[in-house]
């Protein structure tokens, strides 16, 4: 099953900022998470209820639900700019 993602703007400003090659890796990952989203290992953050995919020195924030199978991406940025 493919998950829907869907892009606040915040996501698609940050994802346009960064280099084309990062950009690629990122939208891959978050393919591959869509993919097996049930199973796929999902690292919720201390005291939010959002979870983190790492990817190099960026992380991309974002929630999901399974059950109907969305991705909801809030937001992407470098690992020390991110969390603030």
């Amino acid at each position: 099953m493919w998950a829907t993602q869907v892009f606040s703007k915040e996501f698609d400003t940050a994802l346009s900022k960064i280099p084309a090659a990062m950009q690629s890796l990122i939208a891959d990952k978050i393919t591959e998470m869509g993919r097996r989203l049930d199973s796929f290992p999902h690292y919720r953050m201390t005291g939010r209820s959002e979870c983190r995919l790492r990817i190099g020195d960026y992380r991309v924030i974002y929630e999901f639900d399974a059950g109907r199978g969305i991705i909801y991406l809030i937001t992407l940025g470098h690992r020390r700019e991110v969390y603030r």
